[in-house]
C-alpha cells in the first residue's frame, strides 16, 4: 500500500506509471499530470514482461541515442527549446514583447550549451557534488546538463560519444519516503532488479550501493540512493557495451584516492592549492549543511574532516 500510495503522489511523472500502467506511446506524460488508477496489489514486480521493460526503459531514455556527439545531442535539446518558445513569440503582438521572448529563448539555449564541461583536469564544481562518482578526469569525458520539470538530467559522453545518462529526481516529490520505496516503485515498472553492495568507508561491512536491473538491449539500468547528503533518488542509463571499457580506462588515467560507495566522501577537497582553491568551503558545506543524525553519517563526516585537516597541515 505504501508503494501504490508513492507512485501516485508522483501524479504524472515518469515514475508515476512505475506501479501504475506500461506506456505504449513511447512518451513519458510530463510532471503533474493526473494520476492514474492504481493496477490491483497482485501485479508484482516480477509479472513485468521483458518486453514491458525494454519498452519503459527506452521510454526513459528519451531521444538521446548511444553514440551521438554533444553537439548533435545540444542541437536535439535546442530545437525543443524553440519548438517551446516560437509559440509565444506568435501569441506576442507587440514587437517589444516578441524581442523580450526572444531574449529568453536565445538565453535558455545558450545556458545550455554553456553547461556542456570536458572533465580534463581542472577542477570543477561537480568534483564534489550528486554526480561525483558519475566520471572522471583526463579520461576524453565529458557532460551535459539539462534542466528539465522536477528533474536534472545529465548527459555523459566518452570519446564524444554518448553512452551514459543519470537522472536526479526533485527531493520534493519524494518527501518522507524511503529508497525502499521508491526502488519497489521502479521494479513495478522495470522488472524484478538486484542489489550491489560495496564495502563501508567507515568499516568491513557492506552498504547498499545500487539496485541494477538485467540489461535491456544496450541499456544498463540502476537505481540511487542519494537522499543522505543531496536529498534525491537517482536513475542511471548507461550503455552496456562500452561502460565497462569507460571505467577500466578511468581507473588507469584518473585513479580515485578514496573508493566511493552510495555514502560520498568528499576526497577531493584533499587535492590542490587549498589556499587558493574554490572548493576549499566544500567540507563546511557538506558537513554542516547536510549533514544527518544517523551514526553512520556522523562517522563520515569525522573521517571527511579528518583528511581535510590532514591535508591543511601537510601544506
Amino acid at each position: 500500500m505504501r508503494v501504490r500510495t508513492f507512485v501516485a503522489m508522483l501524479g504524472g511523472a515518469l515514475l508515476a506509471t512505475a506501479a501504475l500502467s506500461t506506456s505504449s506511446s513511447g512518451v513519458s506524460p510530463a510532471w503533474g499530470a493526473a494520476a492514474k488508477p492504481a493496477k490491483p496489489a497482485k501485479e508484482k514486480a516480477d509479472a513485468v514482461s521483458g518486453d514491458q521493460a525494454s519498452r519503459a526503459v527506452g521510454e526513459l531514455a528519451g531521444k538521446y541515442k548511444w553514440g551521438l556527439s554533444p553537439n548533435e545531442v545540444m542541437d536535439i535539446i535546442e530545437k525543443e527549446i524553440r519548438a517551446k518558445f516560437e509559440p509565444k513569440i506568435e501569441a506576442e503582438k507587440d514587437p517589444s514583447a516578441q524581442d523580450a521572448v526572444r531574449k529568453e529563448m536565445k538565453d535558455a539555449v545558450a545556458a545550455m550549451r554553456a553547461s556542456y564541461i570536458r572533465f580534463n583536469g581542472q577542477k570543477t564544481g561537480w568534483d564534489v557534488s550528486i554526480i561525483d562518482r558519475e566520471f572522471g578526469h583526463r579520461n576524453q569525458e565529458s557532460m551535459l546538463v539539462i534542466w528539465e520539470k522536477d528533474q536534472r538530467r545529465f548527459l555523459f559522453f566518452w570519446n564524444e560519444k554518448l553512452y551514459k545518462q543519470f537522472i536526479a529526481y526533485n527531493a520534493e516529490k519524494f518527501k518522507g519516503f524511503d529508497f525502499e520505496t521508491f526502488s519497489s516503485a521502479m521494479q513495478q515498472r522495470y522488472g524484478k532488479a538486484q542489489m550491489s553492495f560495496a564495502k563501508k568507508q567507515t568499516d568491513d561491512e557492506m552498504a547498499l550501493d545500487y539496485y541494477e536491473w538485467p540489461p535491456a538491449g544496450d541499456f544498463l539500468l540502476r537505481a540511487y540512493d542519494q537522499s543522505s547528503f543531496y536529498g534525491n533518488f537517482c536513475l542511471g542509463l548507461l550503455q552496456k557495451s562500452v561502460n565497462p571499457q569507460v571505467e577500466k580506462d578511468r581507473l588507469h588515467n584518473s585513479p580515485p584516492r578514496v573508493r566511493h560507495t552510495n555514502v560520498h566522501v568528499v576526497d577531493s577537497v584533499t587535492q590542490g592549492d587549498v589556499a587558493t582553491d574554490p572548493n576549499a568551503d566544500v567540507v563546511d558545506e557538506v558537513v554542516n549543511k547536510r549533514s544527518v543524525p544517523s551514526v553512520e553519517q556522523r562517522r563520515i563526516q569525522e573521517r571527511v574532516q579528518k583528511e581535510y585537516n590532514q591535508n591543511l597541515n601537510k601544506k
